[in-house]
């Protein structure tokens, strides 16, 4: 906390003006700080007074703050795991189930009735209305397009990143390559491809408040056919968007994208040529020529350069050794190239690279196996997945020299297109535009085209109100639909005219069914068949998972069959953990209660000034306050009083006292402990296991007035509590009224220490005007004796100078 000193000699709003000395010679600023020192004496020692407050009321919260939290973690409802006050804290909570079909059910949660049910048999489990794909659903293969060995031409913005300053902060803008997770497909060989491509990559930066650098910042693309937007990218322009004045400037990027603007001098380009307009960059900018392509053979692109696959799970990356080219120089040697390494990685047998074309194949195999001596050649391994993941620039996407997208798998890609996601299907006639109509359980899942990614089909589908989940299992290559609904109450039915058969051709449907669970009730000979639409239910207080069927032949009960029985019992470990946690936190109370109370004051250490402190160290004032602050509740009655409330909960010689020492709980013998608890957890767990019922009343037993029994333990306690630190009704506890606490508010300002210390803030005030009006009046009359002297000098030196001619 703050130190309620402030500076004496500061504290004058006048500080020692005029001028002084000059004519009489006197040190005026020693003499007024000499005449003024009376009432700089009085401050000082309000001020004293203020930090003594403030630190009895420190004392006071560490106490409060001690006896708020020990009332929230042991007797408040809202810590169930801790509340010793409660009753079903303490019931026979840890329930297990019994019989030799016990391995079909689990339980948690108690009951009273849990001695008095038993589960005869279990009809049938729940399951949700699902479909399952019977086949893959993907056409299994992973190939590259066809690979180009000869010269190509390459975008030289592709992977770059330019960087544009929008007000006074900078932002960098990824030209990113590939297909992003949404489908979107990165593409600058043309004018209206690489628009829309450095349009989304602006459109991913975020500037605060919703907006984007696509909302400041607009581009624009010329074709080699200037009237073609789909020729050649021959030219690109960034134009100013922006409607709030800010100043808009292309400040930088990598070498690559300042290149192909033909900006490389970026660094002596003037900040005014610099800047974007409206109408696009400036003349000095827009005149410079653009290299957005380069020429480059495959062996250029590719080498020092590296792709990762990924194999169930495993990813490496292949690199293209560059004192290696020749390994890899055409589509047969890099068959070879690709094989061999894979197999290093991945170990031999495994991946099989082929050429096909002008392009190449992989396919996962089951290495050579040997059986009875006779060597088997590698089979298709249907069941391993294997997938481009990622490369270096320039070697995956639409024109990269692999001519495949990084994602690409022999499943199915679902963040590319549903026309190139390699599912398995007919898409005869339909374009990335066509529209892709699905209805499932009547309702129309809107916003889809033949263009939408795998992954968004998906996602539309499982937030629609279709009450469906919809998963795609990789491994097996298959779909999964599952209802929402639990149990007979879940379908899935497809649209008669919808594109369904698409996605879903040819699988298997299985109609949801609730659980049936035969319980039988002590005392009745019938028993009662439950129906549930989930494996899990509340049985009568119970928590009840079934996990196997047992009892039934078809629909009748087996007789003879054991049944399932519940064994409730307290839990014994979480009961010693919260009680043991009690006593600790508790006799950490007396002994701060205890500390507080017997400490004695040293008054050779009062609170600091802070002309004090200047002469001292940060080290030396922290020791010297450590001593000041000691002792500031010595002898306190209310400590006193909270003290002996709590080293004699019970009276001594009492029955419950007797009981508890009974149970392991009993009070320390050593006088210095005063009062502490001890806990002998081996006669506490005994009592547990034997007399758990009058343990448990010992601790949750309520008051009663009527009797004038003050009730058990945490009554007791919490009577203690709510007299000192209660933070709830117009009068708070005891220590609360003194000092106040952060854990109610509204006392923080109103709190009897507050109180004392506002009225000496007034004091203090008044004083302070008084030493001002003082060092004023001072000043004044030693100002007005400085000009009388100097006149009586000045008359002086001329009469001499007279009568002297």
């Amino acid at each position: 906390m703050a130190s309620a000193l402030t500076s004496i000699k500061n504290s004058s709003a006048s500080s020692l003006r005029g001028y002084g000395g000059l004519a009489s010679g006197l040190d005026r600023d020693t003499l007024i700080e000499g005449m003024t020192a009376s009432t700089k004496a009085k401050i000082a020692k309000q001020q004293k007074k203020k930090q003594t407050y403030l630190w009895t009321q420190e004392a006071y919260r560490s106490v409060s703050s001690k006896l708020v939290e020990f009332s929230k973690k042991y007797t408040s409802y809202t810590n169930q795991t801790t509340n010793l006050s409660s009753p079903s804290f303490w019931a026979r909570s840890s329930v297990t189930t019994e019989g030799a079909n016990s391995s079909y059910v689990s339980v948690s949660g108690s009951s009273s009735l849990s001695d008095s049910m038993s589960i005869m048999g279990v009809k049938q489990l729940a399951t949700k209305a699902s479909i399952t794909s019977n086949g893959n659903v993907s056409d299994s293969k992973l190939a590259t397009g066809d690979i180009n060995f000869g010269p190509e031409s390459v975008s030289t913005l592709e992977g770059q990143s330019l960087y544009f300053k929008y007000g006074t902060k900078t932002y960098s803008v990824s030209l990113s390559s590939g297909t992003a997770s949404d489908g979107f497909t990165y593409d600058y060989s043309t004018a209206e491809s690489a628009e829309k491509s450095i349009a989304r990559a602006l459109k991913n930066v975020s500037i605060g408040n919703g907006k984007t650098l696509a909302d400041v910042i607009g581009v624009q693309t010329t074709g080699a056919n200037a009237s073609d937007p789909t020729t050649a990218l021959a030219k690109v322009n960034f134009t100013s968007k922006d409607t709030a004045g800010n100043t808009i400037q292309i400040t930088g990027g990598t070498s690559g994208a300042l290149s192909a603007l033909g900006i490389s001098d970026i660094e002596s380009i003037s900040e005014e040529n610099k800047t974007i307009t409206a109408d696009g960059f400036s003349s000095e900018l827009n005149n410079r020529t653009q290299k957005l392509f380069d020429s480059k053979t495959f062996l250029e692109r590719v080498s020092g350069k590296g792709v990762s696959f990924t194999y169930n799970g495993t990813t490496q990356t292949i690199e293209f050794d560059k004192t290696r080219e020749s390994e890899y120089s055409n589509l047969s040697d890099l068959a070879n190239y690709l094989q061999t390494e894979l197999a290093k990685k991945f170990g031999s047998g495994r991946i099989a690279v082929t050429p096909e074309g002008d392009t190449l194949k992989f396919e996962t195999k089951i290495p050579n196996t040997s059986t009875n001596g006779i060597t088997k050649d590698n089979t298709n391994d249907s069941s391993s997945v294997l997938s481009i993941s990622s490369a270096d620039v320039g070697i995956t996407g639409k024109n990269g020299a692999l001519k495949v997208e990084s994602g690409e798998s022999n499943r199915l890609n679902l963040t590319s297109s549903l026309i190139n996601s390699g599912l398995d299907s007919d898409f005869s006639g339909k374009t990335a535009d066509t529209e892709l109509k699905l209805i499932i359980n009547n309702v129309p899942i809107t916003g889809l085209t033949y263009g939408s990614s795998m992954s968004d089909i998906m996602s539309k589908i499982n937030s629609s109100d279709a009450g469906v989940t919809i998963s795609y299992l990789q491994n097996a290559d298959k779909f999964s639909i599952v209802s929402k609904a639990d149990g007979s109450a879940g379908k899935i039915e497809f649209g008669p005219d919808d594109d369904s058969s698409v996605l879903f051709h040819d699988y298997t449907t299985k109609d949801g069914q609730d659980a049936i669970v035969s319980v039988k009730y002590e005392g009745s000979n019938t028993p009662v068949e439950l129906i549930r639409g989930n494996n899990t239910f509340n049985l009568d207080g119970l928590n009840i998972t079934v996990n196997g069927t047992f009892g039934y032949s078809g629909d009748t009960l087996t007789t003879g069959t054991e049944p399932i029985t519940f064994n409730a019992k307290t839990d014994a470990d979480t009961i010693v953990s919260a009680v043991t946690s009690m006593i600790k936190d508790y006799n950490e109370i007396i002994e701060l209660v205890n500390k507080e109370v017997s400490t004695k004051p040293n008054r050779s250490y009062e609170p600091l000034t802070d002309d004090q402190k200047e002469d001292m160290t940060d080290d030396q004032i922290t020791k010297w306050e450590e001593k000041a602050k000691a002792g500031m509740l010595f002898n306190d009655s209310e400590l006193r009083g909270l003290s002996d409330s709590m080293r004699f909960i019970f009276d001594s010689g009492s029955a419950d006292k007797t009981a508890l020492e009974s149970f392991g709980i009993s009070t320390s013998t050593d006088y210095g402990d005063n009062g502490k608890l001890v806990l002998d957890e081996t006669k506490f767990r005994a009592a547990l296991a034997s007399n758990s019922s009058d343990l448990q009343k010992l601790f949750t037993r309520q008051a009663d007035s009527t009797t004038g029994d003050k009730g058990g333990v945490m009554a007791r306690l919490t009577e203690i509590t709510e007299k000192y630190a209660s933070t709830t009704g117009a009068t708070k506890g005891i220590l609360i009224e003194r000092a106040g606490s952060v854990y109610a508010p509204t006392s923080i300002l109103k709190n009897s220490l507050q109180t004392s210390m506002d009225s000496l803030d007034d004091v203090i005030e008044r004083l302070n005007t008084q030493l001002k009006t003082e060092t004023d009046r001072y000043i004044k009359q030693f100002t007005n004796l400085e000009t009388l002297i100097s006149q009586m000098n000045s008359q002086s030196s001329w009469l001499s100078s007279s009568f002297g001619s």
